[in-house]
């Protein structure tokens, strides 16, 4: 096996499409980090194949905060269902237990019915984990003229390759990767992008010049996904090789 990276930045996201939390450590599973995207809600008059409500529907969805009271402890295996209980801050600074309550207000914001959805399995787009290089973000940064703040593209992995061109992560396509001593992931797809990447995380404010850039040069992708092979604790500076 070759050391390839470093592991740089590991985050999950609570609740589907409102802001993310940078982890120290996290338990791995065939469905993605614990705890990641456990809760999402659905846009109850969207009949199409992605009925969730999304920051693609209203920008200032990314702006809320959540946390889990009790996090998932990664080295405790399988959580008690109450350390999935969350709590979120609003852009004002209200603060909402995850539930009927919390719901009503969304649906009065965003003037929409709204259903409250929780699973164990992560609810991602694709696949279980995503992948971007922090090389990309610097070259994407250069060619776009912003200086691109990584949050804005909602991986779990950011990692600092050895080689430091742009999408160095697409060489790895159909590749194994051991991440620390446990996990196993191959790289099984690009990750396609949508108007997210252009939205600042601190203000939500669009700048959509960042996804029309990358859908003319790069075919509208930025980053891969990942599929797990093996269970196990991943931890920010972790190498990772090439199997």
């Amino acid at each position: 096996m070759q050391q390839i990276g470093t592991l740089a930045g590991l985050r999950r996201y609570p609740v589907k499409s409102m802001s993310g939390e940078d982890l120290a450590e996290a338990r791995v599973t065939f469905a993605g980090i614990m705890g990641d995207r456990v809760y999402a809600f659905i846009d109850v008059d969207n009949k199409s194949d992605f009925p969730w409500m999304t920051g693609r529907k209203s920008h200032e969805m990314i702006l809320f905060r959540p946390r889990f009271m009790e996090a998932p402890r990664p080295a405790e295996g399988i959580p008690r269902m109450e350390q999935y209980a969350v709590e979120v801050t609003t852009p004002e600074g209200r603060q909402f237990r995850m539930g009927d309550e919390f719901t009503k207000h969304l649906e009065e914001r965003f003037g929409r019915p709204l259903r409250l959805r929780f699973s164990e399995r992560s609810m991602t787009d694709s696949r279980p984990i995503s992948i971007l290089g922090l090389s990309t973000i610097r070259a994407l940064s250069e060619e776009v003229g912003i200086d691109l703040d990584r949050r804005r593209f909602r991986e779990n992995f950011y990692v600092e390759w050895q080689d430091p061109k742009l999408s160095f992560e697409d060489e790895l396509i159909g590749r194994e990767l051991l991440v620390g001593a446990e996990v196993t992931l191959q790289v099984v797809k690009k990750d396609a992008r949508c108007v997210m990447i252009g939205l600042d995380p601190e203000t939500a404010e669009p700048s959509p010049q960042v996804l029309e850039h990358v859908s003319r040069k790069y075919g509208g992708c930025a980053g891969v996904y990942g599929a797990v092979l093996r269970e196990g604790i991943v931890r920010a500076s972790d190498p990772v090789l090439l199997i």
